[in-house]
């Protein structure tokens, strides 16, 4: 018997993990735009794909999963409609659960980034990632627990820890390590965390460069 089809959801999060994770497995071609959600609280935004304009909301297909994501921040007021598309979504795809893909903001940038999950049916184990003992959530992933609960569908929300200073490739590789055992994929992620790396470095560079230069005699005085 086929494996029933899993939505997946990444909207903007700390370290803009969620959303880089997406961009990465497409374009790795693990999942293909296949369409958008028009929602009528973003009308007012757009997004360019091979020269079409398109809603900012996009629909990739993957082997047994959908993922929906949005590179551009979700307004609260538009948060109703988008959610209560994905439940449609849910129900013509017949799909058996939704996964929400989020950051755990934490003070310091990680060599390795750790997962943690929560969800609404008391799920025991993730492969790769640790249940979250407590806490709290608030936006758009919270707000599709509670409709979730009361529609009685299976919510997951996975959450890497980041630091929130910059796209954040570790914690993105680390949450598209616990989707490689949740939906049976295999994603090599060196690039990913490589080119986080040299960005992080060259940004470090540039900050210990501007902390050791000199100040001139006027602004040495505005600190006085």
């Amino acid at each position: 018997m086929a494996e029933k089809t899993k939505i997946i959801t990444a909207f903007q999060t700390a370290g803009y993990i969620s959303i880089l994770a997406a961009r990465f497995l497409e374009e790795k071609g693990v999942i293909k735009d296949v369409g958008g959600i028009d929602i009528d609280e973003l009308a007012q935004f757009a997004v360019v794909k091979d020269g079409n304009l398109l809603s900012p909301i996009r629909i990739l297909e993957g082997k047994e999963f959908t993922m929906i994501t949005s590179q551009i921040p979700l307004p609260l007021k538009a948060i109703n409609e988008l959610a209560d598309k994905i439940m449609l979504i849910y129900k013509e795809r017949k799909a058996d659960q939704i996964i929400a893909l989020d950051g755990l903001a934490i003070d310091e940038a990680k060599d390795k980034s750790e997962v943690y999950f929560a969800s609404t049916y008391n799920e025991k184990e993730i492969k790769n990632c640790k249940k979250l003992p407590e806490g709290a959530m608030m936006g758009f992933n919270s707000y599709f627990a509670h409709k979730a609960r009361k529609s009685k569908i299976p919510f997951i929300v996975l959450m890497a820890e980041t630091h929130a200073e910059i796209p954040d490739g570790i914690a993105a590789a680390a949450l598209i390590s616990v989707l490689e055992g949740i939906l049976g994929i295999q994603v090599d992620t060196s690039e990913l965390i490589s080119e986080y790396k040299k960005t992080l470095g060259q940004i470090n560079n540039l900050l210990k460069r501007v902390s050791q230069a000199p100040k001139s005699q006027e602004e040495q005085n505005m600190y006085v």
